[in-house]
């Protein structure tokens, strides 16, 4: 496993210490400091979980490609695994710190919640909780990771305070009105299965996919995985795969200036026309339209 995610040390440059990272726990949690420090990236796919607590100043990001999220003080950030991520707006007097914990060890302190912070993150995309108990942690957060010598029981004393932590977002995530807004008749053995195929989803290079690619990785059948995903999320399987394959569309339209054509072939599309058929059905406009009308200059 990599410390960090490549283009992460790639764009910001240095060591991990000279940009404020701590490696909590042999590349499993990493504590970013000073989130000011990465204010400047292009878009990024972070193979860790984040949880951003922002003390002090103002955070605009796009996630995705199309959803902006605004974060301002006193309010915590979460950005699952795999997710594109764009800094848009950070704002000068910035004081926010960034736990990242690796997808292992989130399975590993969740356990069985897992599942209501899969759900929370690929089903009903709540990315910010408000919450007076949030402030508190981000104290302790900053004050645990901010110490030279790390004492004898560092790594229980983080593991216990990581679940604690992530039990209460969980706890907060439940009480959201989008995600009481319907009833969850799925088993566990269904969750556990979905969430492995948001895992593998978001492993995929080229995501565009037969739901039997999937399936096979997991040793179930294309119509059970079918039937489970849309039972647990209410989305067919090959809706989250169009979707997962739009994020990347986006991101790559609005961030880099490749062309169509090359676009096309890096999603793994036989050519620039069918690759611009399927985009337009999706998000009714062309590429060259969708890259018009949101492309940014940072």
């Amino acid at each position: 496993m990599n410390l960090t995610d490549n283009r992460l040390t790639e764009y910001i440059g240095g060591t991990l210490s000279d940009i404020g990272i701590v490696q909590a726990v042999e590349g499993e949690v990493l504590y970013l400091s000073n989130l000011r420090e990465v204010s400047n990236l292009p878009s990024i796919r972070v193979e860790y979980n984040t949880l951003a607590y922002c003390r002090k100043g103002r955070i605009l990001v796009d996630m995705g490609g199309n959803q902006q999220v605004h974060i301002t003080p006193g309010q915590l950030l979460m950005v699952p695994a795999g997710k594109l991520v764009q800094p848009m707006m950070i704002s000068t007097d910035l004081d926010a710190t960034a736990l990242l914990l690796s997808d292992r060890t989130l399975k590993t302190l969740l356990g069985n919640q897992l599942s209501i912070w899969n759900k929370a993150m690929y089903m009903k995309e709540i990315y910010v909780i408000d919450s007076d108990w949030v402030e508190g942690l981000g104290n302790y957060t900053k004050s645990l990771f901010k110490k030279n010598e790390k004492p004898q029981l560092f790594r229980e004393i983080v593991s216990s305070f990581l679940r604690t932590m992530l039990l209460m977002v969980c706890e907060e995530l439940i009480q959201h009105e989008d995600m009481t807004a319907d009833d969850d008749h799925s088993s566990v053995r269904d969750k556990e299965l979905f969430n492995r195929f948001l895992q593998l989803l978001g492993q995929q290079k080229l995501k565009r996919q037969h739901v039997g690619f999937y399936a096979d990785k997991m040793h179930i059948t294309p119509k059970y995985l079918s039937t489970i995903v849309r039972r647990v999320s209410g989305k067919t399987a090959i809706r989250w795969i169009t979707e997962s394959v739009m994020d990347d569309s986006y991101n790559l339209l609005t961030r880099t200036d490749l062309s169509v054509k090359e676009i096309a072939h890096q999603l793994g599309f036989p050519n620039s026309s069918f690759f611009g058929q399927y985009f337009r059905e999706q998000a009714g406009m062309t590429p060259m339209e969708y890259r018009t009308q949101h492309k940014h200059v940072i």
